[in-house]
């Protein structure tokens, strides 16, 4: 039972491990993410702050191309804006999916834990009943000792 037990032991380890290989990803997505957000963050306040440059262009005499650039730049972050909450949709995707192998991962650790202890406590029984037999056989030979004299 005890080999049984070992065995079981080192394939829990192995569950543990790859769980623990889960978690690492989902750090490291979920660090990603956030430097997407502070990114794209990022962004927005530079279109705010070029949206204003715009805005008091009017005040002043300015040529049709440095208005045609202003505008350009403009459109340049509200791509760059777009491309990167594609990525944020991306990365939380691969969130998703790794918070689902990490539970799946959870649910195999559990349930090989669940089963070393069925086992230890099946090992544990199986040896209170061999004591018990060795203490009933000392108790019958001392008893057929006595009986005897």
């Amino acid at each position: 039972m005890q080999q049984r037990i070992a065995k079981f032991n080192r394939i829990l380890k192995i569950r543990e491990d790859s769980r623990k290989n889960e978690q690492a990803i989902l750090a490291a997505e979920r660090s990603e993410e956030r430097a997407v957000i502070n990114h794209i963050t990022q962004l927005e306040g530079e279109k705010a702050q070029a949206i204003r440059d715009f805005s008091t262009t009017g005040e002043k005499v300015v040529s049709a191309s440095e208005l045609w650039f202003q505008r350009q730049f403009i459109d340049a972050i509200d791509t760059d804006i777009l491309k990167g909450k594609d990525s944020l949709n991306e990365v939380r995707g691969r969130i998703t999916n790794t918070e689902a192998r990490l539970v799946e991962r959870h649910k195999d650790v559990r349930i090989m834990e669940t089963y070393i202890d069925h086992l230890k406590e099946l090992d544990f029984q199986e040896q209170l009943g061999i004591e018990q037999n060795v203490l009933d056989d000392m108790a019958t030979m001392q008893f057929a000792r006595k009986g005897a004299y």
